[in-house]
């Protein structure tokens, strides 16, 4: 289909306003976190997304497109499942705008078959799951499984390629992924053939003379001889693992298998060449910083994964974490950041979140020794010393024993210490429960006495008011844009992942709606030439 096509048929579907995209995109990415905990599914974050995207979907099928091809150019592993699912079901399927009409509609859905092609088995199985499971989303959605043909002659096509370019199966099973393939084929009730069950090792009941790609044997093999066997088939690190005699794993063998890892394979796998002494080598211990730096979405977890490292590895290990961090960011727009954290009566919740996540604000900036300063505020504002480091540990230990206190509550008591300290971006924990006068009058004081200080380029305010309805509810927000400084307003779970973290800031800084620009501005994926020909 051309461009002018698409863009006259567009003309015709229902078209959110940007005001109305922007809260959705809002709410999309917030929810978009942590959707699979070990494997599986929190069925309460997609209950929390389904009914936004599934809205996406039916009211406003053009962005919803391009939202999805925005997202797969991310990081978040989780918006880019949820979005090539649910834009499966766009509104804009290619059928005639009504019954007994001539022109029809653009096929948006094309957007998820395009990209489902390029997206590795692990992924691909967690959207096929979705389109197994059972649920409905009010006025929108019947409770059913939700797996349109198209849909599924898309899984077929993607079984079917990878068939006829065998080699891109031997990587699939070299990378550990054999089994998430034979679940695909299994879910789309898909028989292999005889050459791409033997290459997935997948023994069926009835195909019992079916000659399996043999695993190797290294039991009569020495170390060497093994290294040099799992580098030439470039075997999976988790596959290898499971096959190579303990006794013959060696720093030889180790270094090979770090070799073999990708980025979030090497930070899984840290506590395996920890315990087994490897990383006090040299050469395995450089290599091993080396791929963590290009991990993507274990970054995140480098907490929880080396819980038992020892100090020195931990600081290395948040170093690295903290540089792919600001590589995502873009720290050299960033300059400096001051964190205002609301201690009034109720914010107990907002100083336990700076103890867990100020790190990963922290994170974001060029040496934050010099680019990051931070305070408290209730009635008054307390600027806070550094902690003595930037990791989790050093925010819980410099903000032990601080509490909430009762009293009014003043958002902008640091406002001035924030521009002594020349920061380009101003971050707010809290509730906006402002009561403490007018904010506007007090900001253009501010500036009328000081005419050296500059305005923030941009505020995030990280929202802890839940559902609450106050008249002050949004007296941060309102004063802030009223006194021409943009602001980004980002949910708490946004922070838990680095690329929301560096998206939420990088909104805040361009401006909100230059976001919404940014993901109408992104190419649609087309489908390949081989997709049509068989």
């Amino acid at each position: 289909m051309s461009t002018n096509q698409v863009n006259v048929s567009a003309q015709a579907l229902a078209e959110y306003s940007d005001e109305k995209r922007l809260a959705i995109y809002k709410m999309a990415t917030a929810a978009c976190t942590h959707l699979f905990s070990k494997g599986k599914l929190q069925k309460d974050k997609f209950d929390a997304v389904s009914p936004i995207l599934a809205d996406l979907a039916k009211h406003d099928p053009l962005f919803m497109a391009h939202f999805t091809a925005w997202a797969n150019k991310g990081d978040s592993k989780d918006m880019k499942t949820l979005a090539i699912f649910f834009n499966a079901l766009n509104d804009a399927d290619g059928t005639p705008f009504f019954k007994g009409a001539t022109r029809t509609k653009p096929n948006f859905r094309n957007v998820s078959y395009a990209l489902l092609q390029e997206t590795d088995p692990h992924l691909a199985l967690r959207i096929l799951e979705l389109c197994h499971m059972r649920f409905g989303v009010q006025n929108l959605l019947n409770t059913a499984k939700h797996f349109p043909t198209g849909f599924k002659t898309a899984y077929k096509k993607y079984l079917k390629y990878r068939e006829e370019n065998p080699d891109m199966l031997r990587g699939i099973r070299r990378a550990g992924l054999g089994n998430k393939m034979a679940q695909i084929y299994r879910l789309t009730h898909t028989s292999p053939g005889d050459d791409a069950a033997a290459i997935l090792n997948w023994r069926q009941k009835d195909r019992p003379d079916l000659k399996m790609v043999e695993t190797p044997d290294f039991a009569n093999k020495t170390p060497a001889q093994i290294a040099e066997e799992i580098s030439v088939r470039r075997m999976a690190p988790m596959v290898a693992l499971s096959v190579i005699p303990k006794e013959k794993i060696t720093t030889e063998v180790a270094k090979v298998l770090l070799e073999n890892c990708t980025g979030n394979q090497s930070i899984i796998l840290y506590n395996w060449f920890s315990r087994n002494g490897f990383l006090d080598v040299k050469s395995i211990q450089e290599l091993f910083k080396k791929k963590v730096s290009m991990a993507t979405t274990a970054i995140d977890r480098i907490d929880t994964l080396t819980k038992n490292a020892d100090t020195e590895d931990k600081k290395e290990m948040a170093e690295v974490r903290s540089q792919k961090r600001k590589e995502s960011a873009n720290t050299e727009a960033l300059g400096k950041i001051f964190l205002h954290i609301d201690a009034s009566g109720s914010m107990h919740a907002a100083i336990e979140f700076a103890k867990e996540r100020g790190c990963v604000i922290a994170e974001c900036v060029t040496n934050p020794e010099k680019n990051f300063a931070w305070g408290m505020f209730g009635q008054k504002g307390v600027r806070l010393a550094l902690p003595q480091g930037f990791t989790k540990e050093d925010f819980h230990a410099a903000l032990y024993g601080r509490t909430a206190n009762m009293g009014s509550t003043d958002c902008i008591a640091l406002y001035k210490e924030a521009r002594q300290f020349g920061a380009n971006i101003d971050i707010y924990i809290t509730d906006q429960g402002h009561n403490l006068g007018a904010i506007v009058p007090r900001l253009e004081k501010i500036h009328a006495e000081n005419p050296s200080f500059v305005k923030p380029q941009a505020a995030v305010i990280v929202d802890y008011s839940g559902n609450r309805t106050a008249q002050n509810l949004m007296a941060l927000h309102d004063a802030l844009i009223r006194s021409g400084i943009p602001v980004a307003i980002i949910q708490p779970d946004s922070l838990k992942e680095s690329a929301l973290v560096a998206q939420s800031i990088r909104a805040a800084l361009i401006g909100e709606l230059a976001i919404i620009n940014e993901i109408m501005e992104t190419t649609l994926p087309k489908l390949p030439k081989w997709y049509t020909k068989n």
